[in-house]
């Protein structure tokens, strides 16, 4: 193995520069050693660019393809030479034994390893419990889309849709798409979802969505209850999060009563909220991270099922390709959304 990797650090200012130099990510008791062949540019990796003030020590990324270098011995499932989707976040760093990891639930796991580092590099360390293997028929593209797929799959599928519910989706970035890809695929009536792009809109319909309606205050509500006789969506799925609490607003404005608002989008700062009636609808507010064990599968194992059956054109979500040299383009790109771009991958 190679004493440095190639590889890109956040400079705790503005820019996510290249290095050729970077050390090769820690190995530990029982990790596998993956080659990085695809990463996807999250919103969340947005995001946190922009709230560091230091540079990055080791990499991030954590929507992740690459292929199995090393494996701990006895380990009998995968092998060398596998392509896998990487599950960064919980199984690939899950201690595997306390009641979290014996339920299925990793992310939550209370001894976790220690951070090694993402695919925005070369190779990356994680347990083999985190690698799952791709199908023939995909490639690293659709291996990178396993995570932001299994974001939504683990809301629709631990938040309970029911067969034919009607469903809005607040936005249509990634996990706004994702969303109307795993609630048509598990079993949602009619979806309604909103849009601000134009090439949003365009996918949010190709992705299922019956109907796509803009982003301004009402649209969203108003067509929901319109299309239940004015009683609102049995589920909305709000996907954006952010600094205020619009969207969590907007979501039980378009949800009915009783019915249940499922929050995936990372609201990162205090605000208040008005409980009064929400409560007296009898409406739920559920929130939902990352991916575990629903209904004794992974929520990765259903993702991957859904990618290869090809029912979902979640590929075409992918409008921006860049090598690891180019990592700053990618990420210019990812931030201005007049360029068009819905998703940008990083090709490592």
């Amino acid at each position: 193995m190679p004493e440095t990797m190639r590889g890109a650090l956040h400079d705790g200012g503005d820019k996510v520069n290249f290095r050729d130099d970077l050390a090769m990510p820690k190995s530990f008791v029982g990790s596998a050693l993956v080659r990085v062949r695809q990463t996807g540019i999250c919103g969340s990796d947005l995001h946190m660019n922009n709230e560091r003030t230091e540079e990055q020590v080791m990499p991030s990324g954590h929507e992740v393809a690459g292929e199995i270098v090393e494996l701990p011995e006895g380990e009998s499932r995968l092998q060398v030479g596998d392509r896998v989707a990487i599950e960064t976040i919980g199984a690939g760093q899950a201690c595997l034994d306390c009641w979290y990891c014996r339920s299925g639930q990793y992310r939550h796991c209370r001894d976790k390893v220690g951070d090694t580092g993402g695919g925005f590099a070369e190779y990356m360390t994680r347990k083999p419990a985190g690698l799952f293997k791709l199908t023939d028929d995909m490639d690293w593209t659709d291996g990178a889309l396993v995570e932001p797929l299994a974001v939504s799959v683990h809301a629709v599928r631990w938040g309970g849709i029911a067969p034919g519910d009607t469903v809005a989706v607040v936005g249509s970035a990634t996990i706004g798409l994702t969303a109307i890809a795993a609630a048509r695929h598990l079993g949602a009536g009619k979806i309604i979802a909103s849009a601000k792009y134009d090439q949003q809109k365009m996918a949010a319909a190709a992705m299922g969505a019956d109907i796509v309606v803009g982003s301004e205050p009402g649209e969203l509500e108003d067509t929901a209850r319109a299309e239940t006789d004015g009683r609102g969506a049995d589920v909305v799925l709000e996907s954006i999060g952010g600094t205020t609490p619009d969207t969590l607003v907007q979501s039980l404005e378009a949800c009915r009563p009783q019915g249940k608002a499922i929050i995936i989008g990372g609201f990162r700062n205090p605000f208040e909220f008005d409980f009064l009636r929400p409560m007296l609808e009898e409406k739920s507010i559920l929130l939902s991270s990352c991916y575990g064990v629903v209904d004794g599968h992974h929520d990765y194992e259903v993702s991957i099922d859904i990618l290869a059956s090809g029912r979902a054109p979640l590929r075409e979500m992918v409008t921006h390709r860049v090598p690891l040299e180019g990592i700053q383009e990618g990420f210019d790109l990812a931030y201005d959304k007049a360029s068009g771009s819905l998703k940008v991958h990083v090709e490592v």
